[in-house]
């Protein structure tokens, strides 16, 4: 299966440099965006890789958090551009690193995550399940210097050594997500229940207060740079206007907020067209958070519940489509509905889809803002 997984990145990979290479022709790049090289020189084809965030995790990788870097980074978790530092040592160059490292982790992500699906389903659905997440819109992302194939990896090895009993390591990845992402968090409590119907008198629970330690020494790491362990909350509206931190905003006047934006904005237009695809977005996981309760394991609906609410808590779906990517119950759900689909059905949902990426590889990589 390793083998096959390859074969088929590899084409996944070719089509999107083929787009990216067609939005040179008839998309204009933003001006934060112009240093990446003339256009289809391997510079450009190399840096709009490392867009927006992208950036900042090879600034964090090199310099570390504090100067000459903006407070605005304390936002980011450091595991990730830990990981591309230490790869420089073999790899010497910090694109390179992280291109390499985000592509491996794709990989063993799937491939792990195919085994995973097949303790539970057959065949076909855990097929399925890899089709439907590499060509979800936004899955461009797992070939960005971004944290998705990565964060993706450590939480797939989580649940799957929990699932086969090696309750240490499966709360040693758990450490390594929650040192990763805020969201790595949230594989606590699902940890908690799973291991927990398997081993409730065993000397293994002692491995349940691993997870939490990543976050926990992020927050003092904030605490002894800057004085405040949540300084990576207190830094998120810069990252969006729309963000809010302050009081806590409900899913329903999220929903509400999105149905006003996309009344009052101009149509056919790159702001339009993303507020839309996040909308949607919001709606689609909505509803499969809800399915996942009555037909999945629990512990995979309690991840799937906390990592869609808590970005909407900020009072907005941006980011969603592209953090859905490693809610992988999801997708699961989803191929359950695929498999039962008609051909016609499965035809027009794939072209969606593929139609979608399309729009948004061309306007990522010529420097739009998508997530």
């Amino acid at each position: 299966m390793l083998s096959k997984i390859i074969k088929y990145l590899l084409v996944w990979r070719l089509a999107i440099l083929a787009i990216a290479t067609l939005a040179t022709y008839f998309l204009p790049i933003k001006d934060c965006c112009q240093t990446f090289g003339a256009n289809l020189s391997p510079s450009y084809l190399a840096n709009i890789w490392a867009n927006f965030a992208g950036k900042d995790f090879l600034d964090l990788a090199r310099f570390g958090y504090g100067l000459p870097l903006s407070p605005s980074t304390y936002v980011f978790f450091p595991l990730f551009p830990i990981v591309i530092r230490f790869l420089t040592s073999v790899i010497p160059d910090y694109l390179a690193s992280g291109l390499v490292l985000v592509h491996v982790s794709l990989v063993l992500a799937l491939f792990y995550l195919y085994r995973l699906i097949r303790l539970d389903y057959q065949d076909n659905i855990a097929r399925n399940t890899l089709l439907l997440i590499i060509l979800f819109p936004t899955a461009f992302f797992f070939g960005a210097v971004y944290t998705e194939s990565f964060f993706l990896l450590l939480i797939v090895l989580s649940f799957y050594l929990a699932r086969k009993k090696q309750f240490f390591l499966a709360c040693l990845f758990g450490l390594f997500a929650s040192a990763t992402r805020l969201a790595g968090i949230f594989l606590w409590p699902a940890l908690i229940w799973e291991i927990w119907q398997k081993a409730r008198r065993s000397p293994s629970l002692v491995w349940l207060l691993l997870p939490p330690l990543g976050l926990l020494a992020y927050l003092k790491h904030l605490y002894l740079k800057t004085g405040n362990p949540l300084m990576f909350l207190k830094v998120t509206p810069d990252f969006g206007p729309n963000l809010v931190i302050d009081k806590l905003i409900l899913l329903h006047q999220v929903f509400f907020r999105y149905a006003k934006m996309l009344l009052g904005s101009e149509l056919i237009s790159p702001l339009y067209l993303t507020v839309l695809f996040e909308f949607v977005v919001g709606i689609l996981f909505l509803i499969l958070t809800v399915l996942a309760f009555r037909k999945l394991r629990r512990s995979y609906a309690i991840f799937m519940l906390l990592s869609y609410l808590a970005p909407t808590l900020t009072g907005t779906f941006a980011g969603l489509p592209r953090y859905v990517l490693t809610i992988f119950p999801g997708f699961i759900l989803l191929s359950l509905w695929y498999g039962s689909q008609k051909p016609l059905v499965k035809r027009i949902y794939l072209a969606i889809n593929i139609i979608a990426a399309a729009i948004l590889i061309a306007l990522f990589t010529r420097g739009y803002f998508i997530g």
